[in-house]
């Protein structure tokens, strides 16, 4: 694989527009695959398959899963 189809945590967030914590939260619900973990703890890098993460932004996400291009913030009435 060529470097430009990984992408690290950072550029996963920005392309999926999500946060980490969202990142972390689908990855531990299966959602997302990290294709390399490189080092050991909550310190190790989390590499991602760019043509899936291409796929899964394109993926029509639940309305209560955080998903892309939507923002967990409610507006007061």
């Amino acid at each position: 694989m060529s470097p430009e189809e990984i992408l690290d945590r950072s550029e996963t967030c920005r392309i999926l527009g999500i946060s980490r914590q969202t990142l972390l939260s689908w990855i531990r619900k299966g959602k997302l695959k990290v294709w390399k973990r490189v080092g050991t703890g909550t310190n190790s890098a989390l590499l991602f398959d760019r043509a899936e993460i291409e796929s899964l932004r394109g993926t029509p996400q639940p309305a209560d899963s955080s998903g892309p291009g939507q923002t967990a913030e409610k507006t007061a009435a």
